[in-house]
């Protein structure tokens, strides 16, 4: 993954809003070059998740359109915008398991959200691990394939996803230089309200130490109803610190609460003071909230136009200070299916360069021919005959050349006449742009009127089902299905596979 980037893109995607933000890195620190924002398509999201990757598609290009931002801007750090999503610290056994991965990946299958599902997870240690004297993660999870959705939906937009994060990194990421580096003398609360979910996390020596979702019910929703139960959340916290370790001197508290798409009445942040007392508490609408980061300020583009979750990520790929909490949840092989996809541009410019040679160079024989014709019978009266030898010569090698360019078009006629309905040019080249680097064609089948059948090796079986789903997605493959699949030995770890294509016939033809 190529991180450290000068110039990133972020996109935040709620339920209701898309958001993005260009920021650029430099010797002076990093500026907000553009900000851009629109509602999400009807259609695109529905409950929390992606309903309909190609309707977020036209979404973000029509972004992407009024925005300005180009190609080269498009590598971007993506929120996570699917449901259920989970974040928790977790504390590993005194007997830390040699596979951590696998364990982390075991406890998360456990939790009631995601139990029967395919999860997409990644996770970090914490710094507060080495002051509590234990092994502590950070650890996210989610539904993979509502994962799989959102990077389709990028992917469709010309969108190079490099991470997808939870919203919550982002904004500590966003704010961790004013408002929680260099804070030991006193714990950093932020209290997070967005769409339907209150996140509370607790920064303990510039560490995350604590982290809590609510869901905000229909009757908490309500403005008032809010701000009090938010007061009870807080405050909760606030105890469970104070009576954890009684041997230890209490400490300050500063509280930043963030009302991003949650409405709270006008006099919250007064509300608040007097519910939750002897804390440091300020309260920060979306807008308000850009003012919290270092992000410096573009004449032309105002903090304000800016998503501080657009910002956060971006800050991501720019390698910015974040509190060394480095999770992204999008998948290896989406990873590999996105650097394919960076490659199919490239490979598809260069072969349509070459046929454009090969049809310029097969139209230009018989140019070439009568030329050579013409100087050979000009110097015949002229040149010793050493010289018209040399000419045959040069004839007979042309010769040769014609005869070899002249096969090429027929063979392809030939293959093409067979089944005139179907692209095959555009289908093998479609195929090849859509094979993971981790899976090899070894031979391809041309079944009945409408099937090919490929067989090949693979380095796993996700490398398979990410090839099929591929595949699945081309509008020259009618259906794509895996028939046959087998580990090869057990020391290589290959399987070889076929897979069974229903191709999408021409109509008219």
């Amino acid at each position: 993954m190529k991180l450290h980037a000068k110039t990133a893109l972020g996109i935040d995607i709620s339920d209701d809003r898309i958001c993005m933000a260009v920021l650029k890195k430099d010797r002076k620190g990093v500026k907000l070059l553009k900000a851009v924002s629109g509602p999400v398509p009807d259609g695109a999201i529905k409950n929390g998740s992606v309903e309909d990757p190609a309707i977020l598609a036209r979404g973000i290009r029509e972004l992407e359109r009024r925005g300005r931002i180009w190609v080269r801007l498009r590598q971007a750090a993506v929120s996570l915008v699917t449901r259920p999503m989970l974040v928790q610290i977790m504390d590993t056994p005194t007997q830390v398991p040699t596979n951590v991965g696998q364990f982390v990946h075991d406890e998360m299958k456990r939790c009631v959200p995601l139990s029967g599902k395919k999860i997409a997870f990644d996770f970090c240690g914490t710094s507060s691990a080495a002051q509590r004297g234990s092994s502590r993660l950070f650890v996210s999870a989610t539904d993979a394939e509502q994962v799989a959705a959102l990077v389709k939906a990028c992917g469709n937009a010309g969108v190079n996803v490099e991470a997808i994060e939870p919203p919550l990194l982002a904004y500590a990421r966003a704010f961790y230089a004013k408002r929680i580096a260099g804070k030991f003398d006193c714990n950093v609360l932020l209290a997070i309200l967005r769409g339907s979910a209150l996140t509370l996390c607790v920064f303990k020596k510039q560490a995350l130490d604590f982290v809590r979702t609510r869901h905000i019910t229909k009757e908490k929703a309500v403005p008032q109803e809010l701000c009090q139960w938010l007061a009870e959340e807080i405050n909760a916290i606030i105890r469970f610190y104070d009576t954890a370790d009684v041997t230890s001197v209490p400490e300050g508290w500063e509280v930043v609460v963030v009302a991003d798409s949650v409405q709270l009445p006008g006099n919250a942040e007064e509300s608040l003071k007097a519910n939750v007392t002897g804390v440091n508490l300020q309260v920060r609408t979306a807008e308000e909230a850009c003012k919290d980061t270092p992000v410096g300020q573009n004449s032309a583009v105002g903090k304000t136009a800016a998503s501080v979750v657009a910002i956060g990520l971006a800050m991501k790929l720019l390698g910015t200070n974040d509190g060394d909490l480095r999770i992204n949840i999008l998948p290896r092989e989406a990873a590999e299916v996105k650097s394919t996809r960076k490659q199919a541009l490239v490979a598809g410019n260069i072969m349509a360069a070459m046929i454009f040679l090969m049809v310029f160079a097969v139209g230009g024989i018989d140019l070439m021919t009568e030329r050579v014709n013409g100087d050979i019978t000009r110097v015949k009266q002229t040149v010793s005959v050493q010289d018209i030898h040399t000419l045959f010569r040069e004839r007979e090698l042309l010769d040769k050349q014609i005869e070899f360019l002249s096969d090429r078009p027929s063979l392809m006629n030939e293959v093409s006449s067979l089944h005139p309905d179907i692209d095959w040019a555009g289908l093998l080249n479609d195929i090849r742009n859509r094979t993971p680097k981790n899976v090899r064609i070894i031979q391809l089948f041309h079944e009945g009127n409408s099937g090919v059948r490929l067989d090949g090796l693979s380095a796993s079986y996700e490398a398979v089902n990410l090839f099929v789903n591929m595949l699945n997605e081309s509008s020259l493959i009618d259906s794509a299905s895996e028939i046959e699949t087998e580990k090869l030995d057990l020391d290589s770890g290959l399987v070889t596979y076929k897979i069974d294509c229903s191709l999408t016939l021409e109509k008219g033809k």
